[in-house]
């Protein structure tokens, strides 16, 4: 049980709202795009070799938009953050071995790279002030 409330504890820190909103948006918008086959999720997977592609190809979409929610309400942010930055390293991995990017859009490497400095961000203070982990934290 304190590990779940080490989880959620969070100060009264504004400022945390704009690395979660900055780590949130794009796994939420780019997860959303890949869940809806708007970009070649398959096709980047096999270009970069990532491991258990058809699995990965349900599963990591599903756990994009679910961690960036997390960061974007601040529910269980310091999971969503952890999960976010697993998932950043991937997509970094995959922008930089990838040499033609597949599909009508290709994402620059400075997202990801914007959404694994936000994480430690939330990591270390915790969701903040105006989040779901501070409400909850407030009625313990």
């Amino acid at each position: 049980m304190t590990s779940l409330i080490w989880l959620r504890k969070t100060g009264e820190t504004r400022w945390v709202l704009v690395p979660r909103l900055i780590a949130a948006l794009p796994l939420t918008v780019f997860g959303a795009f890949h869940l809806t086959g708007m970009t070649p999720l398959m096709e980047i997977m096999e270009r970069a070799g990532i491991p258990f592609a058809g699995v990965n190809y349900i599963l990591a979409p599903a756990v994009m938009v679910v961690s960036g929610m997390s960061l974007g309400f601040g529910y269980f942010a310091r999971v969503g953050a952890v999960v976010a930055t697993i998932t950043m390293l991937v997509a970094t991995y995959s922008k930089i071995v990838i040499e033609e990017w597949p599909g009508p859009m290709e994402p620059p490497l400075a997202l990801p790279i914007m959404v694994l400095l936000a994480c430690p961000a939330v990591l270390v203070f915790g969701a903040g002030a105006w989040s779901a982990d501070r409400r909850a934290w407030k009625r313990e």
